[in-house]
Formats: structure tokens, sequence, C-alpha cells
């Protein structure tokens, strides 16, 4: 029997029409049994808490998770024969902070800075990498590091500071716990995403401009 996978598209009520074309290409890839589900839950780290459940009562043996907006160029399901636990496909995120020179787009795949007790972009940006942490965006998870006892209970639970506010996010909390049940996290730059965001035209003028003036 061809191994199953669960595919979610977490969404509140809303997906890009590039993520439905995805789904439809996917849904005629023959080396597997593939279900597509559509949750809405909210918050988004109960929603994927909920599709653990689902893909642990299901018996997938893969869990390929694509965010509403955030449809992979290529076919994802390519790298489950790779059998690794986890790995990121990964995504061009915008950050602008008016810092002169400042390049406001990098890719969610990190690698942890322990003098600054903080993550940043990973540097080698090339072909399969093992990587400290990756986004959520489109993900692929084995369903042995579902099963593991040091993944139940929320993995994706955020870190929160001493005033309530989010320190880390749902996803580099889900890559650390993995990290430390013994799991490695993985990232293929062959693979990348799109990323369908708004942003403001203003702040990408300024942004552009930055970059120019600094390469004069």
């Amino acid at each position: 029997m061809l191994p199953a996978i669960l595919i979610t598209v977490p969404n509140e009520h809303w997906i890009h029409s590039q993520v439905a074309l995805t789904l439809l290409k996917l849904l005629q890839d023959g080396r597997y049994r593939v279900r597509i589900d559509l949750p809405s839950r909210r918050p988004y780290e109960n929603n994927l808490h909920h599709i653990i459940r689902d893909v642990l009562d299901g018996g997938f043996s893969h869990w390929l998770n694509i965010d509403s907006d955030n449809p992979p160029r290529n076919n994802p399901l390519d790298l489950v024969a790779l059998d690794k636990d986890v790995i990121g496909l990964p995504t061009p995120v915008w950050h602008y902070t008016a810092m002169p020179g400042e390049r406001p787009l990098y890719w969610n795949a990190y690698q942890w800075d322990p003098a600054k007790a903080a993550y940043r972009e990973w540097p080698t940006r090339t072909g399969l990498q093992e990587v400290d942490a990756v986004g959520s965006g489109s993900l692929l998870v084995a369903r042995r590091v579902l099963e593991h006892p040091a993944m139940q209970g929320g993995p994706f639970t955020r870190r929160l500071d001493a005033h309530g506010c989010v320190h880390t996010g749902a996803d580099l909390m889900f890559c650390e716990r993995a990290r430390l049940a013994g799991f490695s996290i993985w990232c293929h730059f062959g693979y990348p995403c799109r990323h369908f965001a708004e942003i403001d035209l203003d702040e990408a003028a300024r942004a552009m401009q930055s970059l120019v003036e600094v390469r004069a």
C-alpha cells in the first residue's frame, strides 16, 4: 500500500489561488495516498495541534503543512523520499527596519546565534542543509517526530516573556523541541516557496533606495 500523506492548509476561510492550484497538482501525485484538509481553528497553534492529532489518529506517515498564502514552487512530495525528520521549504519574508543597507527580504531558515541569543538567517542557501530552525509556512514532518513523547502536549506552544508577550514563535518552538528530542531540522533551498503578503509600497521603495545608496 502506498504511504499516506496528510496535507493541510490552516486558514481563516481564505486561501490564495496559487495555493489552491498547488493542492490540485499534489492530488495528482501517484506516489502517495494524499488527503487534503483545510482546517480553520483558532488560534494558529491550536489549529496545528489539532492537525497533529489528525496525523496520528489517521495513520499518516507524513504531514505536509502549507500556509494559505505560501505555495511551494516545486513539488514538496519529492522530499518525502529523503526520509528526514523535519524539512522546511524556504519562504521569503519581508523585514524592513530602515537600517541603511539592510536587505529587506530574508529566507525563513535559521541559525542560532548564541552571542545574541537570537536566530538569524541561515548563511548557506543552496540545496539541502541541516539548520537550527525553519518556519512552518511550508513544512514536511515525519510521523515519528509527532509520536515522540517530548512532542506531545503542544509542541507549537509559543514561549512568552515575563510580561506575557511572545518571545519565541510557534514554529521556532516546534523546532527547538524537536531538536531537544533528538531530531534534525532541514531546509531544502532547491524547493523555495512563493509568499503573498500585503506590504506598504512606500516602505518597499525606501528599502530599495537604501540598497541603491549603499551600493553607489
